[in-house]
């Protein structure tokens, strides 16, 4: 390790990662088969077909993640429409990432964390693999990383032009996924903390941050608005349908908690094994309310906006009723979101479908899937120590701290897959590799 992190100069070391991250590009990407769901395609025909500013955008597609649409739309208006061209600009995007993993760790931490994590980003097959999936998460993923810099430039330089940044940046995260509008709560109150002493020469530049935010996501406030009576702030109109969905899903689970907390902790072909009645839909989605609030908004035709507080109140009256359920729905979310992900196959349900891989035993087959989460386990181990352990180097370690407990606290509460954690994934990696170097300096010390 040592040798690894000395002997290879700065510029060697960066064409290495460059190299790296492609060829896992191409091996954990293109090589195990291209995606073509996702939004975000749907997205960019819909601006070349109807315009930046259509309805649509506030039903079916959502401004909520319109930028990843933009950036394809222009790609496409150029290029033409052509899906190679969505990999190349995820593998860009991948490749950028990882060298700012390098930058920002060296800037604010140290060479060894810098080529550490940042060579574990080169060859994550996780992330590697979502280069071909025609998502947002690795434009989000990008751009969630410039913002923790942003933030950390303007902590340490204090300058407006890192507020501003910082600003832009949240702006066009948050047209990327909407789900990020309520950690600016967060962003302020960390900064007034961090700055308690010198409250007055914070706030104007906190204005600032908060100016160039509003700036970025204006235009699509106001369209709304001015052209269809809608205005989707909180940022996103379906907060209704997706609170509906947790309420369905609550109520699903009752009674069989256990079931899906080993379901969730295991695998869905272990909890068939042990439970006759287990059905993995109970806790994916909340069927019913999707179709109800399909049917209100395109047959009905009811106004989206109070169908949204209708159901947010029924969902919050059902909430309060029942602490417990809510309690436990959370925490299968928290575990749905940090279930592992491994290339081309869905890790919850491995081995799940009746009659899929007959060459293997029960016996290997439950080998395979507790020798993985066991391995991710451990690695989450590391990632939980680190936590822990830096929690009280809050200068050092605020930001990184904040975007993965808003992360995990969002999609516990509200609904969560394995695919939403991709945007974390490189400060999941950044804490990995921080814990493994404060484990093998331990080794060190203690061998002397």
């Amino acid at each position: 390790m040592k040798n690894f992190i000395s002997s290879i100069s700065n510029k060697k070391f960066v064409i290495i990662l460059i190299l790296l991250t492609i060829l896992s590009s191409a091996v954990w990407g293109m090589l195990l088969g291209v995606s073509k769901d996702g939004g975000g395609i749907k997205t960019a025909k819909v601006i070349i077909s109807e315009g930046l500013f259509s309805d649509h955008f506030t039903l079916d597609v959502m401004t909520d993640r319109i930028f990843f649409g933009i950036v394809i739309s222009v790609i496409f208006r150029i290029f033409g429409q052509h899906d190679i061209l969505v990999i190349i600009f995820n593998t860009l995007v991948y490749i950028g990432l990882v060298l700012l993993i390098y930058k920002f760790c060296r800037e604010f931490f140290n060479e060894k964390l810098a080529r550490l994590s940042s060579f574990l980003s080169a060859i994550c097959y996780t992330l590697a693999s979502y280069t071909s999936w025609f998502y947002r998460e690795m434009l989000f993923a990008g751009l969630i990383l410039l913002l923790v810099y942003f933030l950390y430039k303007a902590q340490s330089e204090n300058k407006n032009i890192w507020f501003i940044f910082s600003g832009l940046i949240f702006g066009i995260a948050t047209l990327t996924n909407g789900m990020l509008q309520f950690f600016v709560v967060f962003v302020i109150l960390n900064f007034l903390f961090l700055n308690r002493k010198k409250i007055k020469e914070i706030i104007p530049k906190l204005v600032l941050f908060l100016i160039s935010l509003i700036l970025i996501m204006s235009p699509w406030l106001i369209s709304n608005y001015v052209n269809f009576q809608k205005t989707p702030f909180p940022f996103g109109s379906r907060s209704g349908l997706m609170m509906s969905m947790r309420v369905e899903k609550m109520h699903a689970i009752e009674g069989k908690y256990i079931q899906h907390l080993v379901a969730n902790t295991t695998g869905d072909y272990i909890a068939q094994k042990l439970f006759d009645d287990y059905d993995r839909k109970e806790a994916r989605l909340g069927y019913e309310s999707r179709e109800q609030w399909e049917e209100m908004i395109y047959e009905e035709g009811k106004d989206i906006n109070e169908i949204d507080e209708q159901l947010n109140r029924e969902a919050a009256i059902e909430m309060i009723k029942s602490p417990i359920l809510s309690f436990e729905m959370a925490t299968l979310d928290f575990l749905k979101f940090n279930t592992p992900m491994i290339p081309d196959v869905r890790m919850q349900h491995m081995f799940a479908e009746p009659g899929s891989h007959p060459e293997f035993s029960d016996f290997t087959k439950g080998a395979i899937i507790i020798s993985i989460r066991l391995f991710y386990l451990i690695m989450a181990i590391f990632i939980i120590y680190a936590l822990i352990k830096h929690v009280k180097k809050w200068n050092k370690m605020g930001w990184i701290i904040l975007m993965v407990f808003y992360f995990n606290l969002f999609f516990s509460a509200i609904h969560a897959i394995a695919r939403y954690s991709l945007p974390i994934y490189p400060l999941y990696i950044i804490l990995l590799a921080l814990s493994m170097l404060t484990f093998l300096e331990r080794k060190r010390i203690k061998n002397e």
